[in-house]
Order: structure tokens, then sequence, then C-alpha cells
């Protein structure tokens, strides 16, 4: 007995997942100067929020780091 193996090509898309079980997209800000992190969370504003006081705290600390989470998906192109 063999094995056998069927290979195509396939032409495939990528992107944000949207999808209604899709995990939301996370915002979180990280000062480059000291690496304090605000808390990670869906509203953008906050993390925005904590970068004006922690600079407001910090005045020398005036740079930032946006990290953003969001899922993407691949799927086959028909």
């Amino acid at each position: 007995m063999s094995a056998r193996s069927v290979v195509r090509f396939a032409d495939w898309t990528i992107g944000p997942d949207t999808g209604p079980t899709a995990p939301p997209v996370t915002f979180s800000m990280r000062c480059t100067a000291c690496d304090a992190a605000s808390e990670t969370g869906v509203d953008f504003e906050a993390a925005r929020d904590w970068a004006f006081g922690h600079v407001g705290r910090n005045p020398s600390h005036t740079g930032y780091r946006e990290l953003v989470h969001r899922s993407w998906r691949a799927a086959l192109l028909r």
C-alpha cells in the first residue's frame, strides 16, 4: 500500500477577522523611556489618556509605542 498526495495551487487572501466570534481589537501604550505601559483594553482613548498622564508626570518621557492586537483570518479565494 502506498500513500498518495494531492497538491494544487490556490489563491488565498488574508484580512482582519470581523466575524461574530472574532476577539476584539485591543490597544495599549508603552513609554519608550522607562518601559511603563497602560492597561490593555478595547478603548484606544484610554491608552492615549494614559500616555498624556504619563508625560504630564514625566515631561522628558515623550516617546511612546502603540501596541495593537488584531485577529486576522486567511480565506481561500473561490
